[in-house]
């Protein structure tokens, strides 16, 4: 009973990874950025529930929906302050890293600042659990599941079937045939970051009615997302998702055996792994054509 448990644990912490993980990498693949300032994003998003919800008051139901848009919006404000000049400006991928890395520093400085170190809580008590047997299932556990089955056929529909996400797959496959095809790589821009960042939002909804909120808590979040996106293929949006259920799983799993104090190293060892062995990711046939 105990390994389905962690088996359900590791499904649910996957969701949150591969939500922050496709986010991650559909700015990676759109804008070319490693976008390490995610995890600031991430966690914006985390203050920005707890502001609504705690100091103003608002009712949950009310409170998510102007948390995801200003996300979003932070999102593309980085986007439109510190990566359009540097592009406009011909900076290489050193200069965006550097930059990124910058940005998330800054976020989590301002956030102690304002917020302080410690750990906030959107809620008091426990949360509503569903028992059957020896299994627990929050009601976290159940609204992660649910986001996933929506939120990624979604996804992929949007970038398959519509005219903007068909731009998007156009940017990522080749930007400069997407300049000379007359696509606006700028209005692209904002909307990969908008979408990027609205699903780190998502992610953060859950983990902040779970867990509370704190100035660190996107670095290991975006880091997770970073090695999910290389384990399940950088280019390819499922992959991610993908490598963002087995980080989770594999985390999870690992406290069968394992303390909690080597799930960090579970991650690096996967990252290694697959570096060394299988440096294209799992999905590493499916970018003969790169996708999106």
């Amino acid at each position: 009973m105990l390994l389905l448990q962690l088996f359900i644990d590791g499904l649910a912490a996957g969701a949150l990874y591969a939500l922050t993980a496709v986010g991650f990498a559909i700015i990676y693949n759109g804008a070319r950025i490693l976008h390490l300032a995610h995890g600031g994003v991430f966690a914006f998003g985390g203050y920005c529930l707890y502001v609504l919800v705690k100091l103003l008051g608002l009712p949950a139901l009310a409170a998510i929906p102007v948390a995801l848009g200003a996300t979003a919006c932070f999102g593309v404000l980085i986007d439109v302050l510190v990566y359009r000049p540097l592009r406009a400006r011909g900076g290489g991928p050193a200069a965006f890293l550097i930059a990124s890395i910058g940005v998330l520093t800054l976020c989590q400085a301002l956030y102690a600042l304002f917020f302080s170190t410690d750990t906030l809580y959107l809620r008091q008590g426990p949360l509503p659990t569903f028992e059957f047997g020896e299994i627990t299932i929050t009601i976290v556990h159940v609204i992660a599941g649910l986001v996933a089955l929506v939120v990624f056929p979604a996804l992929q529909l949007f970038l398959a079937r519509t005219r903007h996400g068909r731009a998007i797959r156009a940017l990522a496959d080749n930007p400069r045939l997407a300049v000379v095809r007359g696509v606006d790589v700028e209005k692209l821009y904002i909307l990969v970051f908008a979408i990027g960042s609205l699903l780190a939002g998502i992610a953060v909804t859950l983990v902040a009615f779970d867990l509370g909120v704190r100035p660190e808590m996107g670095f290991p979040v975006m880091f997770v997302s970073l090695v999910a996106v290389v384990v399940g293929g950088v280019g390819y949006l499922p992959g991610a998702a993908a490598g963002g259920f087995l980080l989770g799983l594999l985390q999870n799993l690992s406290l069968w055996q394992l303390s909690g104090r080597w799930q960090d190293a579970i991650v690096f060892g996967a990252l290694l792994i697959f570096l060394i062995f299988r440096p294209r990711g799992l999905f590493g046939h499916m970018l003969a054509t790169r996708r999106v």
